[in-house]
C-alpha cells in the first residue's frame, strides 16, 4: 500500500504541481475530440465486475466491492474538491484540473475487484488479460485528449493504494508502483515528444499486473515461483519417539483466525514447507472450508492422512492426540 501511496503522490506533484510537469504534459497532450469512443461504457464495466465479484466471492464479495465503488467515488471527489491544479504554464489551452481519470479508475478498478475476488491461483489469470484491458482505456483518453499521461497514472496507483489498504498489505508494492512512477515521470518529462497514449497504456497495465502477482502469493524460490501459503496445516502422527514435536498456534488466514498444530523435527517449526517429513501440508486458497473445529478430524491433504485440528479461532482449546 506504501509504495502505490508514494507513486501518486509522486506522480501528482511531480507531473501538476511543477512547470516542467505542466509544460511536458500539455507540449505532449492530443487535440481535445468530442467523439464517442468505446471507453465511454465505463459504467457497463462497473456492472459488470461487480456481478463477477459476487459470483466468484458469495459471502466474502464486500471488500473487493469496497474497492470497486470506493476507487470511483474517490477519484470523483479528489478531482473535484481535493487536488487542483495551480496555473505553471501561460501556454496551456486546458487548464481545469482532470487528475485522476475517471474513465481509467473504473477501469482498473473493475479488474482490481474482479483479482482480488477469484482464488489466489486465478488471479493472475484474471490480472493479465485485464491489465490490457485497462491499459487500453488509459491510452485511448490520453489519445482523444481527455486526458494527461499524469491522469491515468495517478488512477491506476490510487485504485493500487485502496486494493492493498483494504487487503492490510500495509508493505505491498514498496518497489514496483514507486518504480513505475517514477520511470512514467521521467519519460515524460524527458521525452514529451513521445506518444504519451502508448505510455499511459503501458504503466497502467504494468500497475494492475503487479497487483495480480502481488495477491496471487507468488514469491522467487530459486529459480522458480512458488505459491506464499496461507497457512501451514499440519498433518500426520505424535509417536513417541518419532523425534517429532508438537505444537498448537492461532495462525491467521485473511481475516480469520484458525487454530492449527505445527509438527517439527527435533523442535524445528516451518512456516514454508509444503511437506516437512511427511507430517506437513499447506491448503491452497480454495481449501479454507476444510478448516473446521470442534475437534474433528478431517480428511485434509493426501488421501488416507488424518489432520488433528483442535478448533477454529480459539487458542485455548486443547490439542486432539488422536491424529494418526
Amino acid at each position: 500500500m506504501a509504495g502505490s501511496l508514494l507513486g501518486f503522490l509522486f506522480t501528482y506533484f511531480a507531473l501538476v504541481w511543477t512547470s516542467f510537469g505542466q509544460k511536458a504534459e500539455n507540449a505532449a497532450l492530443p487535440e481535445l475530440s468530442l467523439q464517442r469512443s468505446w471507453t465511454s461504457n465505463v459504467d457497463m464495466a462497473i456492472l459488470v465486475a461487480a456481478v463477477l465479484v459476487v459470483l466468484f466471492a458469495r459471502k466474502k464479495s464486500f471488500p473487493p466491492l469496497l474497492v470497486l465503488g470506493g476507487s470511483v467515488l474517490l477519484a470523483q471527489v479528489l478531482k473535484l474538491y481535493v487536488l487542483v491544479r495551480p496555473p505553471l504554464d501561460d501556454d496551456a489551452v486546458l487548464v481545469h484540473n482532470s487528475f485522476p481519470s475517471g474513465h481509467t479508475t473504473a477501469a482498473v478498478a473493475a479488474v482490481i475487484a474482479v483479482t482480488m475476488a477469484v482464488p489466489k491461483r486465478f488471479a493472475l489469470f484474471v490480472a493479465i488479460p485485464g491489465a490490457l484491458g485497462a491499459g487500453a482505456v488509459a491510452a485511448d483518453t490520453v489519445s482523444l485528449g481527455w486526458h494527461r499521461f499524469s491522469d491515468t497514472l495517478g488512477a491506476a496507483l490510487l485504485v493500487s493504494t485502496l486494493a492493498f489498504l483494504v487487503l492490510r498489505k500495509w508493505t505491498a508494492g514498496l518497489i514496483v508502483p514507486p518504480a513505475l512512477a517514477v520511470g512514467g515521470v521521467w519519460l515524460m518529462v524527458t521525452y514529451p515528444q513521445a506518444t504519451p497514449s502508448t505510455l499511459a497504456g503501458v504503466v497502467t497495465a504494468g500497475v494492475v499486473l503487479h497487483f495480480g502477482w502481488a495477491v496471487s502469493g507468488l514469491r522467487m524460490t530459486g529459480n522458480r515461483s512458488q505459491p506464499e501459503p496461507d497457512s501451514l496445516v499440519v498433518i500426520g502422527g505424535d509417536h513417541l519417539g518419532d523425534g517429532v514435536q508438537s505444537s498448537i498456534r492461532s495462525v491467521p488466514v485473511g481475516t480469520e483466525h484458525h487454530l492449527v498444530t505445527v509438527h517439527g523435527a527435533e523442535g524445528h517449526e516451518s512456516q514454508n514447507t509444503r511437506r516437512f517429513n511427511g507430517f506437513a501440508v499447506v491448503l491452497a486458497d480454495g481449501d479454507r472450508h476444510r478448516l473446521v473445529g470442534g475437534g474433528l478430524r478431517q480428511q485434509c491433504g493426501r488421501p488416507g492422512v488424518q489432520s488433528d485440528l483442535a478448533g477454529h479461532g480459539d487458542p485455548s482449546l486443547g490439542h486432539d492426540g488422536s491424529s494418526r
